[in-house]
């Protein structure tokens, strides 16, 4: 007996050393001890159907998407032949005075070439039902040289080779299972995120979630990334707090960290199944500066729908742009500081919009937006003022896949008089004073919904008035045209054109300008 183990001793331990490894999913429940044992199952009730193994490429395909959208532009504009504003002339530089104005072609440049693409892409359960990965890269490039000067100038122009690559999100996340215990109901991501909450958070970190039944919190933090500066603070973190007091009612408690705090409150309840309310209050830095209340009422059949609401700026202690404007940037390639726009005023403004369905075929609409300054004679700026705006549209079905579109807009800005201006350098009464713009647009269906087209125009007059003049209904037009063929169920090919005459005032030289695009949508 002896003899017969000794000799079958190797075979064991080989045996044993070549024995599979647990998986990772088998892996991620030994870590959690809490977790629920698995009872086994009744051989009765188990399929006698014989069970193929996939092979690791298709089990992939099965757990991995994929989605990408690439388009080609060509911006071509054209010149009247008249000088710029600032004198500019399309003429040779010699190197001797010109009469006629300041000689620079590369004002005159009549066209650009650019492409651009963004592809998403990840899996969902690949190696475990746990493990989610996601994915979302940008790219433009110019396939042209674009001079600076030209009317086709863009931010793609101040990077080197004048491309740019942008990861915008590279994410692992791991999921709870119900079975987990104390751990049910959590989830880590970490890697390059983007967070919603007071604002949106751009970060290198991490992000924890903890969801229960009466409320879920979100905790993250890392280091914030920028593709157009070098911020000195890096530092970013922040928490999102939902609070269910009961099905129709919540609170939410969103807090950003960055240089300053941000905090917002907000609440939603649901009064019945047809009126919404919400609102909130924000602040930044320690002080109250925003204040927001909405209504929403929807009839049963979802045939009239009607929202309002109130906005309140309680403070000018806000910052412009976006939150990250405290930042110190670093970079030497970025000099100059940021465009500025004047001081934030407070003010009020009322919002109302309402749409209703009649029968099958109309469905119109209508929304009204008044903004009253507080102090209108102080506050008053060229980029901030009093004004009323309404719109009127028209959504309309006459035949059998043919949607027709029509909107009427108009806004009054309430400015005072420049008749006594005492300094020639003085903006505060500089605007435009009235905006009126009509818009209609045809869209047609063809075989069964593989083809679609589109077109459309506006027309537009615009008054305005500055320390010098006044101008009243300037004229601009345009047209647009689309079109999009779905070749399989995964493959979408679109074409896009719009021609615009300019706004004569700002750019006499340019005639009109013209976009093109032609673009391929396809997803796994």
């Amino acid at each position: 007996m002896k003899k017969l183990l000794l000799s079958l001793a190797p075979a064991l331990l080989f045996a044993q050393a070549d024995a599979p490894k647990p998986g990772i999913a088998a892996a991620w429940d030994e870590v959690i001890s809490t977790a629920v044992a698995s009872a086994t199952p009744d051989p009765a009730l188990a399929h006698s159907a014989p069970k193929v193994e996939p092979t690791p490429v298709v089990d992939f395909l099965n757990h991995f998407y994929f989605e990408t959208r690439t388009n080609y532009e060509h911006n071509q504009t054209n010149f009247t032949g008249a000088r710029q504003i600032n004198g500019v002339i399309n003429a040779p530089n010699t190197g001797f005075f010109n009469p006629n104005g300041i000689p620079y072609p590369d004002a005159y440049q009549p066209g650009a070439d650019r492409i651009y693409s963004f592809t998403d892409w990840g899996t969902r359960g690949y190696g475990s039902d746990r493990v989610n990965t996601h994915f979302a890269l940008r790219y433009r490039q110019d396939l042209s040289r674009v001079p600076q000067g030209s009317p086709n100038q863009n931010i793609i122009e101040t990077f080197y080779g004048h491309r740019l690559f942008e990861f915008m999100d590279a994410s692992v996340e791991i999921n709870s299972k119900p079975t987990d215990g104390a751990f049910a109901g959590t989830s880590l991501q970490f890697g390059r995120l983007n967070v919603y909450g007071a604002e949106i958070a751009s970060l290198d970190g991490a992000a924890f979630t903890l969801a229960r039944p009466r409320y879920e919190l979100t905790l993250f933090g890392g280091r914030r990334f920028s593709f157009f500066s070098d911020p000195a603070q890096r530092g970013i973190g922040g928490a999102n707090l939902l609070l269910k007091l009961n099905p129709n009612t919540s609170v939410a408690i969103e807090s950003l960290w960055y240089i300053r705090g941000i905090n917002r409150v907000i609440l939603r309840k649901r009064l019945n199944d047809r009126l919404l309310i919400s609102s909130y209050l924000r602040s930044y830095g320690g002080a109250l500066v925003d204040f927001d209340a909405n209504a929403l009422y929807s009839s049963r059949g979802g045939r009239t729908t009607l929202r309002a609401g109130f906005f309140q700026k309680l403070t000018d202690k806000d910052y412009s742009y976006d939150y990250t404007i405290d930042a110190r940037d670093q970079d030497p390639r970025n000099p100059l500081l940021r465009l500025y726009l004047g001081a934030i005023s407070q003010y009020s403004q009322l919002n109302l919009d309402a749409h209703q369905q009649f029968g099958r075929r109309v469905r119109l609409g209508g929304a009204l937006a008044l903004r009253r300054l507080n102090d209108f004679k102080n506050d008053q700026g060229p980029f901030n003022t009093s004004f009323e705006d309404y719109r009127l549209n028209a959504q309309l079905f006459p035949y059998r896949r043919i949607e027709t579109y029509f909107e009427y807009h108009q806004r009054n800005s309430d400015r005072l008089s420049p008749a006594n201006t005492d300094l020639l350098d003085d903006l505060h009464f500089t605007g435009e004073t009235s905006v009126k713009d009509v818009t209609g647009e045809l869209r047609r269906a063809f075989g069964e919904g593989r083809l679609n087209l589109s077109g459309g125009a506006y027309y537009r007059r615009i008054s305005m008035q500055n320390a010098f003049f006044y101008i009243n209904n300037i004229h601009q037009s345009g047209v647009l045209g689309s079109a999009w063929v779905r070749l399989d169920r995964k493959t979408r090919v679109y074409f896009d054109y719009s021609l615009d005459n300019d706004f004569f005032l700002f750019a006499p030289d340019i005639k009109n300008s013209q976009v093109f695009r032609i673009g391929l949508a396809w997803k796994y």
